[in-house]
């Protein structure tokens, strides 16, 4: 796994390209030495699977580009711990699962509602499933018989009755002049 770190400005926009998948757009303010150390962006992963992208950022700015989802998040009952957005392909067999997530973003969770921005590399259908990771530990937490923990919701917010849903359900369609997706979290 390799890890990049950068040191940001006080203000910079980053775009981060994947190849021929996604990219993130976000403004960074720098405040202080911990929270610079904390700043950047991190590529990870078996070269086998799909890219992902972290970012420890408080909140991902949308810049109005080509093929962008403007995601935005309803139901946050805490600003604690971290937003975690998973990005996928209309791909039955890889969504929700590690190997099917073509981009990831996480950012510092803000109550009520949060907004982002991500970006593909190209027009078509996706799906997203996004959850409030409130322990920060990075990990989608589950209680018995594999229910969630955290709060968890996916585009076009599909009834769950007893799995999860297809991505059938979930997907949208970007154009070249993006898409808006609207998601409720579940407790």
């Amino acid at each position: 796994m390799s890890k990049k770190k950068m040191r940001m400005p006080a203000t910079k926009t980053i775009t981060v390209a994947l190849a021929a998948t996604a990219c993130l757009m976000t403004t960074v303010p720098a405040a202080g030495e911990q929270r610079a150390r904390e700043q950047g962006v991190e590529q990870a992963g078996d070269p086998n699977t799909a890219p992902k992208i972290e970012a420890g950022i408080d909140h991902v700015s949308c810049i109005g580009g080509k093929n962008e989802i403007r995601i935005r998040i309803d139901g946050l009952e805490k600003s604690v711990g971290l937003m975690t957005a998973d990005l996928y392909r209309n791909d039955p067999d890889g969504f929700l699962k590690r190997t099917g997530r073509i981009a990831q973003v996480r950012f510092a969770a803000k109550a009520p509602q949060t907004a982002f921005c991500m970006r593909t590399a190209a027009p078509g259908d996706y799906a997203i499933a996004v959850y409030h990771d409130e322990n920060a530990n990075k990990t989608f937490d589950k209680k018995a018989f594999g229910l969630p923990a955290e709060p968890y919701g996916i585009s076009n917010n599909p009834i769950i009755r007893f799995g999860p849903p297809s991505v059938d359900e979930a997907l949208f369609n970007v154009t070249a002049e993006g898409a808006d997706v609207r998601i409720k979290l579940r407790n």
